[in-house]
């Protein structure tokens, strides 16, 4: 999945097109700005395909699932990094006998475990990699999320959520069909996360899209909505101290 990137630049796209366990790769673009990424994918045959601007995540990823033809999608946005040793244990796990719907990477984000995580009440918390088991609450991020084309029959991703929140519900609704989710043992994913512009505007757009988000995840009973209101209160209070303004609230 790309979002104003372009797809020479893509660490994940390199190590796909090296690898013998992939079969096929799809590009969707969110962009919205212009470029030639149309063009760099032809170059490396690679299937291309343009949002014709940012529709959100959800909707690209269900739009990049559905020109994909392999029996296993693997997941990626455009600023995990990735060995090949990752695809290596996907091949592993998909011919091994265990049951598995959703397969969660062990994803760092500089020395801090990213995902997998597991719910803590409503707030999710990091899993302890040393201590990693298929948990019965465990979560993670979509980027490096192995996933069964046979679920991706039964569910798709919730285009009610723009950007924020979308990899928790799917495994939400992944559990609610009958859904297994592991652990992907041995490779390590890195998150390494484009920096944007940390502008007061930037900043009051990308709290806008995330409170959007959070109040549609966490609208399913009265102690979530609660929940939501307290967290969303804390967040902008604190980016109420980081510029220095009260036009947050």
């Amino acid at each position: 999945m790309l979002y104003n990137s372009a797809v020479n630049d893509v660490p994940v796209l390199r190590t796909a097109l090296r690898s013998q366990q992939v079969s096929d790769i799809v590009v969707c673009d969110n962009s919205d700005r212009k470029n030639d990424n149309a063009e760099q994918a032809a170059c490396h045959n690679i299937t291309y395909i343009s949002m014709n601007g940012n529709k959100g995540l959800s909707k690209a990823y269900n739009v990049g699932v559905i020109h994909c033809r392999g029996d296993i999608v693997c997941v990626f946005d455009d600023d995990t990094l990735v060995d090949e040793d990752y695809f290596n244990a996907v091949t592993k796990l998909a011919e091994s006998s265990r049951k598995w719907d959703i397969a969660l990477p062990i994803v760092m984000a500089g020395n801090k475990v990213l995902s997998p995580s597991h719910f803590k009440k409503y707030r999710t918390v990091p899993v302890d990699p040393s201590h990693i088991g298929d948990m019965v609450d465990l979560t993670g991020i979509n980027s490096g999320m192995a996933v069964k084309r046979s679920l991706y029959n039964q569910i798709s991703y919730d285009s009610n959520l723009f950007l924020d929140l979308i990899d928790h519900q799917f495994i939400l609704d992944a559990r609610g069909v009958g859904g297994s989710i592991v652990v992907l043992k041995g490779p390590r994913l890195h998150q390494s996360y484009s920096l944007e512009s940390d502008s007061q505007k930037n900043a009051k757009k990308r709290l806008e899209i995330f409170e959007n988000d959070a109040k549609y995840f966490y609208s399913t009973s009265f102690i979530s909505k609660l929940y939501c209101r307290v967290m969303l209160l804390r967040r902008k209070l604190k980016l109420c101290i980081q510029y220095k303004t009260f036009s947050f609230l």
